[in-house]
């Protein structure tokens, strides 16, 4: 039983596709089942706290061995209930490392569950451990069988980080297709920017607003107004939110005119807290824009901002005057309002919000009116 280079490479190129496309893990385990001799193997997920495991993604298990385990004999699995302290990620283990197999065998999770299924040698490598919850990769085989040595020990600890790796990949692909959906769901347009301008991101509605080119379009990967004016504002603002660090006293919005005649598009960007580093090709993204359109937005209940960030009524009316998108000038003359005076509420407002910048003020706003629509009883 061995492994050379090009069968490792093989099953960890396997691996790491399987961390994009999870209906492939079935195939790596098959195929590793075949290189360490095995009848089953899956990848599983132990919660301690909970003293239960199940499986994610498996190769001779039944569906029936699958339903029982999870409904009752993973409660009992005693090389769980004792080898916790061979939990430790990157580590290989064999089954008589957990509990001596003389106690296994008089055990309800030897006899009930492993025996019946013709599966009761098993060997495990752990690919990662969060708090109480730990990812194993088990291969079994049956009694008759010899148990696993140390040539299955080798091939799994040279196998192991690529599972490692291909487990780290697919939680950062799941959490970007959660925000993904997040981001899809608002009513303005997100867009994420390079340190060059380009657009390395940009949810539905911005795609649908820059494919509508009414005032805004997308030239040579970069976000531009039809109208020169505002082309050079929207420009100054983006450099202003790729070079943090700068005053405020740079315009925090833009607003951008449409041919069709329909109000203005609002404009806000910030840099981005953390940066994340560049996937693949893609640059990484150092800034947000924020696209409002006045025609798409809800109000925003000037009491409810109030409250929940406990501003007072001026600095409540300022802010969703801002969430719809209006530059701070033009919120301060519809409120009546000094823009000095505006420009101090404004502070206070970012400040009570834990926000410093407009781009970051609107996202705010907007996941509050999003939160409090889906809390509203219906009408009917």
């Amino acid at each position: 039983m061995t492994l050379d280079e090009s069968g490792l490479l093989r099953l960890s190129v396997t691996a790491h596709e399987a961390a994009a496309n999870p209906e492939i893990w079935p195939q790596f385990l098959e195929r590793y089942s075949q290189v360490v001799g095995a009848r089953a193997a899956f990848l599983q997920r132990h919660h301690l706290a909970e003293e239960r495991s199940e499986f994610l993604h498996s190769f001779g298990i039944t569906r029936q061995l699958n339903a029982s385990y999870v409904a009752h004999y993973s409660k009992v699995n005693v090389w769980r209930q004792h080898g916790q302290h061979l939990y430790v990620q990157g580590r290989v283990f064999f089954d008589e490392e957990s509990y001596p197999r003389p106690l296994l065998k008089r055990s309800e999770f030897y006899n009930d569950c492993l025996l019946l299924n013709g599966i009761t040698r098993s060997f495990s490598g752990v690919a990662g451990r969060r708090g109480d919850q730990v990812l194993t990769l088990t291969a079994m085989r049956a009694e008759h069988e010899h148990s696993f040595d140390g040539g299955s020990r080798k091939i799994l600890q040279a196998l192991l980080p690529h599972v490692v790796r291909a487990q780290i990949t697919a939680e950062r692909l799941e959490l970007l297709e959660a925000g993904e959906a997040a981001l899809n769901r608002l009513t303005m347009g997100v867009v994420l920017l390079a340190l060059d301008r380009r657009v390395v991101f940009a949810n539905r509605e911005a795609e649908a607003t820059l494919r509508a080119a009414d005032g805004l379009a997308l030239r040579h990967d970069r976000i531009d107004a039809t109208s020169a004016e505002a082309g050079a504002a929207l420009q100054s603002l983006f450099q202003y939110a790729l070079a943090p660090g700068q005053s405020l006293d740079c315009p925090p919005a833009v607003l951008v005119p449409r041919p069709s005649g329909r109000r203005p598009y609002g404009i806000t960007a910030a840099p981005l807290k953390t940066r994340p580093a560049a996937f693949a090709t893609a640059p990484a993204a150092a800034a947000v824009a924020v696209i409002t359109d006045p025609e798409r937005q809800q109000p925003v209940a000037v009491e409810t901002l109030r409250r929940t960030f406990r501003l007072t009524r001026r600095e409540a009316a300022l802010a969703a005057a801002l969430a719809e998108g209006r530059v701070l000038a033009e919120a301060a003359e519809r409120l009546g309002m000094r823009y000095e005076t505006a420009r101090t509420h404004l502070r206070r407002i970012l400040s009570k919000t834990e926000t410093s910048r407009q781009a970051q003020l609107v996202l705010l706003v907007e996941r509050l009116v999003r939160s409090a629509s889906l809390r509203r009883p219906s009408d009917d």
